[in-house]
């Protein structure tokens, strides 16, 4: 599954003066504003606003300005939900870096100062935000409840905004549950709001989840006809995040194409219609690569570690395991960041279930990796033995086979023709095979030296075992072809069959 557009809506509603404002646009706006504002309430909103408006652009930077606010707001010391609203977007902040641990803390601390205004739509949004967390996290159950609550509130609120947002959020889950006929329905629910709304940021996001659920349902045309709508829309608004997320998004869907092809499935004509499966893969590959390059340059590890998985599976099918290799490494070593052991022991706080079913799948997985090495030393070890197997073999049917020439040297001349014969065979099979083995046998030796015993799990030893397999496997169709002349020489097989002149 690719990464989904999240709506995180922010709960503090913009005024006329910047409802039409997006990106950087509304960021430099913002500034000018904060240039000639005093220490007061409202210097608090534009800084909180300005950490919001940094989320998708400079996560760094929208935390820098929410503990800004958050410094001037607890200064004024009146200001008790100018706290919260600071607490809550600096926890946005880090859930853009995929940082659930700092998220969910600055999430309680507004959530407890917010649970005093339960009817208002600071609540209802940190509600949702809690709710999404909950589905980044993968309890789709819990992310489900929290997301409706949103929604009930909102809808008494008659908030329109943090509705399309809650309708939006909701389509996603159905999506990950596999409902797609609910998930589209709320989806477009989403989108019609935002549309009246004339929100481009909503829209940019509803037509990005439209396009993951096409491309589920394997209608990768569609698929792509939404992402890249998608896509332009989130260039025009600067909004670096969500157009490093539909980049991957797309890349995404050129690989499940290919993959499609490699399926030998037919009426493969989404596929066709966007070119060669090597067309596709670099289509992919340059798609992956710019959102990953973006994904950086914001800190986004959530995106990096889905799209450098991504571009893994790309380069694999394009037969590039050196950039594959390369790939893997970046996923991993940012996958280690993101679920590092001191994130699941503070996400334990908030679900304590949901931890005890990580531990078994961890343990479950461990016994897979003990598994998994113990075969691979089974498999490097048996190829080992055949070949030393094989070489004892030519070894002693050469030793043999001369020690019969030695007796046949001194029998009568009557089989001079033949002796002859059984030498210039021997030759061959002494001149051919001995390179042939030779030559298998070193780059055994070759694969051998290069398999990383201390990470059984590193890519590069599967090729390893392939490499020693196939090798193992010609030796052995060298000694076959070595015996058979041998029982050809032995019985009379070969004769000299030229016509007298």
């Amino acid at each position: 599954m690719r990464k989904l557009l999240l709506i995180i809506l922010f709960f503090i509603l913009p005024s006329a003066a910047y409802a039409q404002l997006q990106g950087q646009q509304l960021v430099d706006s913002l500034l000018e504003k904060l240039d000639v504002a005093g220490e007061d309430t409202f210097k608090v909103k534009i800084l909180t606003r300005l950490s919001d408006a940094y989320k998708t652009i400079n996560p760094d930077k929208g935390i820098f300005y929410g503990k800004e606010s958050l410094d001037l707001a607890t200064r004024l010391d009146h200001s008790k939900r100018g706290i919260g609203a600071a607490y809550n977007v600096i926890g946005i902040n880090y859930q853009y870096k995929s940082d659930y641990t700092r998220a969910l803390d600055y999430y309680t601390k507004a959530l407890q100062i917010f649970a005093d205004y339960p009817t208002t739509g600071a609540y209802g949004s940190l509600i949702s935000h809690i709710g999404v967390l909950y589905q980044e996290m993968g309890n789709l159950e819990k992310a489900l409840e929290y997301n409706l609550k949103a929604l009930e509130l909102d809808k008494k609120l008659g908030d329109s905004v943090n509705i399309a947002g809650d309708f939006g959020n909701i389509g996603i889950i159905y999506l990950l549950q596999k409902n797609f006929d609910k998930a589209l329905e709320y989806d477009l629910k989403s989108m019609e709001i935002f549309t009246v709304l004339g929100d481009k940021d909503g829209i940019a996001h509803n037509l990005g989840n439209i396009g993951n659920l096409y491309k589920e349902m394997g209608d990768y045309t569609k698929a792509l006809e939404y992402d890249n709508k998608a896509l332009a829309l989130f260039r025009e608004l600067g909004d670096n995040g969500g157009v490093a997320l539909n980049l991957g998004n797309i890349g995404g869907v050129y690989i499940a194409m290919v993959r499609t092809i490699d399926s030998g499935v037919s009426g493969n004509k989404h596929a066709q219609t966007e070119g060669t499966r090597s067309q596709l893969l670099n289509k992919a590959i340059s798609h992956l690569n710019e959102s990953l390059d973006i994904s950086r340059g914001i800190g986004q590890l959530d995106n990096i570690i889905e799209f450098a998985g991504g571009l893994h599976e790309a380069y694999v099918l394009s037969g590039n395991y050196k950039g594959a290799l390369s790939a893997f490494r970046e996923h991993i070593e940012y996958q280690d960041s993101v679920y590092s052991q001191e994130n699941r022991m503070k996400i334990v706080q908030l679900e304590t279930q949901r931890e005890a079913m990580l531990k078994d799948k961890q343990i479950e997985i461990e016994r897979l990796k003990v598994a998994q090495k113990r075969n691979e030393r089974i498999i490097l070890f048996a190829a080992l033995a055949l070949s030393v197997l094989v070489i004892i073999i030519i070894v002693q049917k050469f030793r043999e086979q001369l020690a019969r020439n030695r007796q046949l040297a001194h029998e009568k001349n009557s089989h001079l023709q033949r002796i002859q014969e059984q030498k210039m065979v021997m030759g061959d099979i002494a001149h051919t095979h001995s390179h042939e083995v030779s030559a298998h046998v070193a780059t055994i030796l070759g694969l051998v030296a290069v398999f990383n015993e201390e990470n059984f799990a590193d890519p590069d030893n599967k090729v390893v075992l392939d490499g020693v397999a196939e090798s193992a496997r010609k030796l052995d169709e060298v000694v076959k072809d070595m015996i058979l002349k041998e029982n050809q020489v032995n019985h009379g097989g070969f004769s000299n069959n030229r016509t007298r002149d």
